[in-house]
């Protein structure tokens, strides 16, 4: 069975970054599904991830969304 790590960031100058890793085994997918999330904090506005099955059905979602500072206009 393969495991898919779909992950999409949005930066702090609203530049896209995405992909899609296959990986052969379950653990190892998840492990990457949540080092996505090791840039909260560091710059990144917006973080998703999905884990996704062989039959492309998401396992997990995940989201974070940075808030926005006081007097920024969303």
């Amino acid at each position: 069975m393969r495991w898919y790590v779909l992950n999409l960031t949005i930066t702090s100058q609203g530049a896209e970054q995405r992909s899609l890793t296959p990986y052969d085994n379950k653990d190892t997918a998840i492990r990457k599904f949540y080092e996505c999330f090791n840039a909260v904090g560091g710059g990144p506005k917006k973080i998703t991830a999905l884990l996704l099955d062989d039959n492309l059905n998401y396992v997990k979602r995940e989201q974070w969304v940075q808030e926005s500072e006081e007097g920024e206009e969303s």
